[in-house]
């Protein structure tokens, strides 16, 4: 078996980028999936409001991991879109590789533009979601993210929008604090941080309600 690297892909190969479309769009459900051309022509053609990364786990002609993320300069926040890992490869230590390379790409963009990153934001399944072989255990996952430095954010309602022809599904947030100590992850500043998000990247604008927002944890099995 040939080593397992990490390569940032912007453009490449067909047989490349078919393969990286054939993992993601097998890892995760339809109902939460982007269309991936959208999202290939933002890693050649940026949004005004986010830079677009991809990066892949690539073991001699297979890709076996990928990440794709964003970084919201406005607001010095990071967006972990998608990470996903061939099923024959979890437990191998690549998402874990993926994850900090993610974060270590995404803090180096930041400081380009003279930004101190606060952290970075994604969305997870709940842990009411039944596990499946294809897309894993909630539980399993939202660990896994826990032991990279992960909190779960607590206390809001969360819907991920509307990708037709499906409507919103029903996720729950994770926060990983990085520029902005966990300390320092106040009600009011872990509102702030879901408000951008929710304006940056899903294009819904307004106040959050009377929430009281928390970082939490899953107590270890």
């Amino acid at each position: 078996m040939m080593p397992i690297e990490i390569h940032q892909i912007t453009t490449g190969s067909e047989e490349l980028m078919a393969k990286i479309c054939s993992l993601y769009e097998s890892s995760f459900p339809e109902e939460e999936l982007r269309p991936f051309e959208r999202i290939r022509e933002e890693l050649v053609s940026p949004n005004g409001d986010r830079l677009t990364r991809l990066i892949a786990a690539v073991d001699g002609d297979g890709v076996p991991g990928i990440s794709i993320f964003a970084l919201f300069p406005e607001a010095s926040l990071a967006y972990l879109w998608y990470l996903c890992v061939d099923p024959n490869t979890r437990g191998s230590g690549v998402g874990g590789r993926l994850y900090r390379e993610s974060l270590d790409l995404l803090s180096r963009d930041a400081n380009d533009l003279g930004k101190s990153l606060k952290g970075m934001i994604f969305e997870v399944e709940r842990l009411t979601t039944e596990a499946q072989a294809v897309y894993g255990d909630p539980f399993r996952r939202v660990r896994f993210y826990q032991r990279l430095g992960a909190r779960l954010i607590e206390g809001y309602d969360y819907h991920q929008p509307a990708i037709p022809p499906h409507g919103p599904v029903p996720l729950q947030l994770m926060f990983h604090p990085l520029g902005l100590a966990g300390d320092a992850c106040t009600s009011s500043a872990l509102a702030g941080i879901v408000s951008d998000f929710l304006r940056l990247a899903q294009g819904i604008d307004g106040p959050l309600g009377d929430c009281e927002l928390r970082l939490g944890m899953l107590e270890s099995p």
